[in-house]
């Protein structure tokens, strides 16, 4: 990987420390979503409309941070060696630098954001790491 962190892109959390969950490009209907709600090594990450269980709710503070899927012991995970385009994935949280986001992109080397292969927000669309582009929709996330 090229840099030491990844970022979340125009990433707005209301409050610090607590559950919340993700919304692609201020998509109130659609959440980051653990798919099938398996809390397993390797299970894909998608969006999924918003359904307030735990496959959607994260923990996580300002600055490099694992985000943790609720009281799970299961983080956001981009692999070992991410490249543009590759699948979010959740893994035991570990502390290695594929679990560290960012809330902000900075213009520093190439990061990876987390983003979409898709515009459209379907139900099912595939969460993966992308160059940071600013501006590009399928990296803003909100909370």
């Amino acid at each position: 990987m090229k840099s030491s962190y990844l970022s979340l892109l125009a990433f707005v959390a209301s409050a610090l420390a607590q559950t919340q969950v993700l919304h692609p490009n201020r998509d109130s209907k659609m959440c980051l979503d653990a798919r099938d709600r398996r809390f397993v090594n390797g299970t894909a990450v998608q969006l999924w409309p918003c359904n307030d269980t735990p496959a959607q709710q994260l923990n996580f503070d300002f600055g490099p941070t694992a985000i943790r899927f609720g009281e799970t012991g299961f983080c956001l995970d981009a692999t070992a060696s991410p490249t543009d385009g590759t699948p979010v994935q959740i893994r035991d949280c570990n502390n290695l630098q594929e679990q560290q986001w960012l809330s902000a992109v900075t213009a520093i080397g190439d990061i990876l954001c987390l983003d979409l292969n898709s515009s459209d927000h379907a139900s099912g669309t595939v969460v993966q790491v992308g160059t940071c582009v600013k501006g590009k929709t399928n990296q803003i996330w909100t909370s």
